[in-house]
């Protein structure tokens, strides 16, 4: 039988190996050097993928949720009687919501009062513009509407006010109307006396040469003469009456022009005053107004009802009391938190951060992204640690979907994971590494 040489034994077992036999236990030397390459290539790419891939680098801390503003406190400016409650505390509220009511009786009143000269007014000044215009008024709808008596009472002092106008009037018309007959009859009279004196001077003038002859007596000539100088005074007479007749008649003219225009004055006159008691009236029913509308006392802010400090129905309150306290809920959330000193050297301002509520089981609910927005000067004392303040603001003010929002107020603990940079994970495998040098160097 032909032997192998020494080589080919088994230096574990000491046995040989016959001719056609392969020791199971030994590796082919192809195959291992297949598993320490593959091995190799592993431990590069791992290391490659180490050296690349990066992990974020976080500092953490814990805070919790605070007003973004101060609190707001809701007063009332003139006081008066409880109504309505309309909210409890722990209410979360709208800008402009409605917390509670007072009682606006007496308001109201004054205001209807108010609004009622107003309106009497306003139907007076239309009845005087167009009285001022010579039409016929024409109301405003909101008088014609709320106060329909007004109107017709001014339309029936309109009719009166122009009956009464209209009867002065006829009355200096007449007398006008008496003048300017008399004037005429004066003309007449004086055509009339110029006619007759013409003709009895032509017949005096006739006469008298007659007397010398014997022809007329003195007489009759004396009568004529007596005659013509009769006619001439009344002639005089009459031509001096004319002008006072003609005065009369423009003294007449003017006393129907003076009393339309007293009509008119006297009713631009009490339009005038009467616009300026109606712009009065209008600053006076904008302040009741505003009075009333304060019985609705109403939330300046949105935000969540901390404290109601008037509770009973029918209580009196005085004026500028403190009623409601709002914590204001903003479109960010203002976030307060603290980081221990050895890790706030690389927390800096505008720097993300993710936000964990313990109210909400971050697994399922998730959490917020937020900007960090300021680091206090100074660390502050807590529980006999130190720790720096820090606040961040987020981009939401709810978690899970804005159709169903979980809402997030005021006092609700947070975790804080403020993102300070990046980090490969080979930096991370080899830190220890490098602190066990460190630390072996510093023994040296």
């Amino acid at each position: 039988m032909r032997r192998h040489p020494a080589s080919y034994t088994d230096n574990w077992s000491g046995t040989e190996l016959h001719p056609g036999e392969e020791d199971s236990r030994q590796v082919p030397p192809r195959l291992a050097s297949l598993v320490l390459g593959g091995m190799g290539a592993a431990i590069l790419i791992f290391l490659v993928w180490a050296g690349f891939s990066q992990l974020d680098e976080v500092t953490n801390g814990t805070g919790r949720v605070i007003p973004s503003r101060k609190l707001q406190v809701v007063q009332n400016l003139e006081g008066g009687i409880v109504r309505e409650i309309l909210v409890n505390e722990g209410d979360i509220v709208k800008a402009e919501q409605v917390l509670l009511r007072l009682d606006d009786t007496a308001v109201t009143a004054s205001y209807g009062e108010n609004r009622a000269k107003y309106l009497s007014l306003m139907a007076a000044t239309t009845r005087l513009a167009a009285e001022i215009d010579g039409q016929e008024p024409v109301f405003p709808s909101e008088v014609t509407t709320e106060r329909p008596d007004f109107a017709e009472g001014e339309r029936q002092l309109r009719l009166a006010r122009a009956v009464a106008l209209e009867s002065e009037l006829a009355v200096l018309r007449h007398q006008l109307s008496q003048r300017q007959q008399e004037a005429t009859e004066l003309r007449e009279r004086l055509a009339g006396l110029t006619r007759s004196h013409g003709l009895v001077q032509r017949e005096y003038e006739m006469t008298a040469p007659l007397l010398n002859s014997g022809a007329v007596s003195k007489i009759e000539v004396v009568r004529l003469e007596r005659q013509v100088n009769d006619l001439r005074r009344d002639l005089e007479a009459t031509r001096l009456a004319m002008p006072r007749a003609e005065s009369a008649i423009a003294e007449s003219r003017n006393k129907i022009q003076e009393r339309q225009n007293a009509f008119l004055s006297e009713a631009r006159r009490e339009l005038t005053q009467k616009r300026s008691e109606m712009a009065g009236l209008q600053e006076v029913a904008s302040a009741i107004k505003d009075r009333v509308t304060r019985t609705e006392v109403r939330s300046p802010v949105r935000g969540t009802v901390q404290q109601i400090k008037i509770r009973t129905l029918g209580g009196v309150i005085a004026p500028g009391m403190d009623l409601i306290e709002i914590v204001p809920l903003d479109d960010q959330l203002l976030i307060e938190a603290l980081i221990k000193p050895g890790d706030i050297a690389f927390v800096r301002p505008e720097q993300e951060a993710l936000i964990k509520f313990t109210a909400y089981d971050y697994s399922v609910y998730g959490g917020l992204k937020g900007r960090l927005v300021r680091i206090s000067a100074d660390t502050v004392e807590q529980e006999g640690e130190s720790f720096f303040k820090i606040e961040l603001r987020t981009d939401k003010t709810y978690l899970g979907e804005e159709s169903s929002p979980l809402p997030i107020i005021p006092g609700m603990v947070t975790t804080v994971q403020v993102l300070t940079g990046k980090k490969s994970i080979l930096d991370y495998l080899l830190k220890p590494i490098r602190k066990a040098r460190e630390s072996a160097l510093r023994e040296h």
